[in-house]
């Protein structure tokens, strides 16, 4: 007999899975256990699940990725770059490649040191932030283009 804390089950209409507060009747334990032998991204998934309260239903409806499968990686299967990607998205995380501090170009080795003593991080934390901030950016450029491309289109109709 399964017995569930929640009175209702995810929807993509719900917006992400790590924003996500369902409706919970009573407090029970955690029914997602942390594999011991796993690789370190899938401690964090499963640990990331048991801190979050995500059920393995909750994320194959927003990742996409099998339940079966996800259950797979405690022991048998080792998960693809894409469908890890996936899930740790839908548990509010980014996988991002973060180089290491001896294959830095030197120009910007020391100033990275510097930033990451600074925001009190490590450096592949400042790394993370710094390229996460330089996407966004990047994307709100192109979104300003977008806009003022579709203003001077609607200029040269008038």
């Amino acid at each position: 007999m399964i017995f569930s804390n929640r009175t209702e089950t995810y929807e993509r209409t719900f917006g992400p899975l790590h924003l996500w507060q369902p409706k919970k009747r009573h407090r029970r334990p955690r029914a997602v256990t942390i594999p011991e032998s796993a690789p370190p991204l899938v401690k964090l998934v499963f640990g990331e699940m048991a801190r979050q309260g995500r059920r393995y239903d909750d994320i194959e409806t927003a990742s996409g990725v099998r339940r079966a499968s996800i259950k797979a990686w405690r022991r048998k299967n080792k998960p693809g770059l894409e469908s890890l990607e996936a899930v740790l998205n839908v548990l509010g995380f980014d996988l991002i490649p973060v180089p290491a501090f001896a294959v830095l170009p030197t120009k910007i080795a020391p100033d990275l040191a510097t930033l990451s003593t600074k925001l009190e991080t490590t450096m592949p934390e400042a790394w993370a932030a710094i390229v996460s901030f330089a996407a966004s950016q990047q994307l709100a450029r192109e979104a300003a283009a977008r806009k003022l491309a579709a203003i001077d289109a609607a200029q040269a109709l008038h």
